[in-house]
């Protein structure tokens, strides 16, 4: 008798995240976030409807 091979249908992945970066890459996005916010703001006091134009 031979044992039967063991399949291993798990797969493992390794990463190294550089949590700095992903920090500066959240700021960037949440200022650019924020300038669209003032944007729209600023627009809107402006008379505009908020409509877009297509």
């Amino acid at each position: 008798m031979h044992k039967k091979q063991e399949i291993h249908n798990k797969a493992y992945i390794w990463v190294n995240i550089d949590f700095d970066k992903v920090k500066n890459r959240i700021n960037v996005v949440t200022s650019k976030i924020e300038q669209v916010i003032q944007k729209y703001q600023f627009s809107s006091k402006a008379g505009d409807s908020g409509k877009r134009n297509n």
